[in-house]
């Protein structure tokens, strides 16, 4: 295992890292035929993390990043998986072939959430005040974006050139210049924003933003990424969790872990389709996948397109020798990201060959 490295707090950085540019040449749409993700990368609150084989629920690597976890990505080759430990400032590398750990960060300041640009060239962090830019093949910090606020959620562009950040003490979304590690404008939704997600073709951004008082609804936004405006908002329920959009971009499932549900939303008339009675933190789609993935504790619960019932996965538990055991308890499902290709479609790049269009 690579020894652990100590770097200066990330939010000391005071000026962003000039960086080229990324090209954009071309539509982004969602492919015809459906393909499924060999593996799921599964993090549970206390840093274990398990990757499962989607089809027969096999766990095929274990880890135990050493800190509890609030944020997970992934590299768009699925070799790499990136595990926030936000409580003690750490940022863990996990070879989920083997469940070694790799490498570590330590930035000194509290985490929460992350994201890997869909190029595969750049991991971005949310932390207190800002956020940490690290560039994943040599793992070092490269640069710190200073954002008002307190940053949350995080989502890339497909085209790779815009970050998303929601800022929970503002109520706004910041627009992020990946190049210049710089944030241009803001959007303002309101309430206080948790998660993002950007549909598949990068022209709707799908913000989940919680609201003080117990019984105040939760809601979510919906933006156009063209115009950087507020196109639509619903109140869904108490909370704001996570959000996963399908690869046909025509619904988005929002968990609701204060009411033990999932919200399913008709993307065209932002309006509740459905309503799912799952207690879970975590829901996740890989690119291309029609499959929904539920992060629901001890297990990990595998819908179909009509949202019926595939698979329930029994995460293992008490495997990795510790002194005093952990029940798994799954928080988190991530997937590499989707990526475009020359003829304009997106696909999952542990499924193809890796092709990078620039780095920032």
């Amino acid at each position: 295992m690579a020894k652990p490295r100590l770097v200066a707090a990330v939010l000391a950085l005071s000026a962003a890292f000039a960086a080229t540019g990324v090209h954009q040449g071309h539509e982004y749409t969602t492919t015809s035929s459906a393909s499924q993700a060999p593996r799921a990368y599964v993090v549970g609150r206390t840093g274990l993390v398990q990757v499962v084989d989607t089809k027969s629920g096999t766990v095929l690597a274990q880890a135990d990043t050493g800190g509890r976890a609030t944020g997970v990505a992934v590299s768009p080759d699925g070799r790499r998986l990136y595990v926030v430990n936000g409580w003690t400032g750490a940022i863990t590398v996990v070879d989920p072939d083997t469940g070694a750990i790799l490498d570590r960060i330590f930035t000194q300041v509290p985490l929460t959430h992350a994201a890997m640009r869909p190029d595969g060239q750049r991991l971005y962090v949310s932390a207190s005040g800002g956020v940490a830019v690290v560039d994943p093949e040599n793992f070092r910090l490269v640069a710190a974006v200073k954002v008002p606020g307190q940053p949350q959620g995080l989502a890339v562009h497909p085209n790779n050139q815009i970050l998303y950040v929601a800022n929970a003490q503002d109520g706004t979304v910041g627009i992020v210049d990946t190049a210049t590690a710089f944030q241009t404008s803001s959007i303002q939704v309101g309430g206080l924003p948790q998660f993002l997600a950007i549909s598949p073709d990068g022209k709707r951004l799908y913000v989940s933003s919680m609201r003080l008082g117990e019984k105040t609804p939760g809601t979510l936004s919906v933006i156009d990424t063209t115009t950087n405006q507020v196109v639509g908002s619903l109140e869904v329920g108490r909370g704001a969790g996570s959000i996963a959009v399908t690869p046909d971009g025509a619904s988005v499932y929002l968990t609701l872990p204060k009411e033990s549900s999932v919200v399913i939303i008709d993307a065209a008339t932002t309006t509740v389709r459905e309503r799912l009675p799952f207690d879970t933190q975590g829901v996740a789609i890989a690119p291309g996948d029609p499959r929904v993935f539920f992060a629901t504790g001890a297990t990990t619960t595998v819908l179909d397109s009509s949202n019926a019932v595939l698979a329930t996965y029994r995460m293992k538990s008490g495997e990795l020798r510790e002194a005093r055991p952990r029940q798994f308890d799954a928080a988190m499902i991530a997937f590499p990201p989707g990526q475009p290709t020359a003829t304009g479609l997106r696909i999952s790049s542990s499924q193809s060959s890796r092709s990078s269009t620039g780095s920032s």
